[in-house]
């Protein structure tokens, strides 16, 4: 089964410290939407994604960044939400062209819970110039779990059996 990959699809103005341009929630797929920030130290947050339809074992979760700066002197750090508190996943590429970053975040969201509660914020950090995001995903990569009954198994011995390896 190939990785579930989503979107950005709410964000809550909790900080909004950058520049949004375009329609909220300005992280999803779009070429015209987009936040960018020629502050130092300014925050913006928080941007959900849509729930996973996805269950059984987790084997990575990645958010992705699409992300340029306009300057060498400028990029993002950016941060996911555990369900307690903001986790430093890794700061944006400096490159003067929209390029995606990918940080691991498997470690963090190593829960159903965590994967559907986790948001985004990003942090500018700078000495000249000017960062924009234009858009962000989650990816998940897992291996679900079927219930079914093996052949000669009594119906109330039903287990979970993981796809490919019937």
């Amino acid at each position: 089964m190939p990785p579930e990959e989503l979107y950005v699809d709410s964000f809550s103005a909790e900080e909004v410290d950058w520049v949004e341009v375009g329609s909220s929630p300005y992280l999803h797929d779009s070429d015209d939407d987009y936040i960018r920030c020629a502050i130092n130290n300014k925050y913006e947050s928080a941007f959900g994604f849509p729930a996973s339809g996805g269950s059984g074992t987790i084997n990575s979760v990645k958010i992705r960044v699409e992300a340029m700066s306009s300057t060498i002197g400028v990029y993002a750090e950016v941060y996911v939400w555990d369900g307690s508190a903001w986790q430093l996943l890794g700061v944006t590429d400096t490159s003067d062209v929209y390029t995606w970053n990918e940080f691991d975040a498997t470690a963090i969201l190593n829960t159903w819970a965590k994967i559907n509660g986790a948001t985004l914020r990003f942090k500018c950090v700078r000495t000249s110039g000017t960062v924009y995001v234009r858009r962000a995903t989650r990816k998940v990569d897992y291996t679900p779990v079927v219930v079914a009954a093996k052949a000669g198994l009594h119906p109330s011995k039903i287990i979970p059996l993981i796809l490919n390896n019937q």
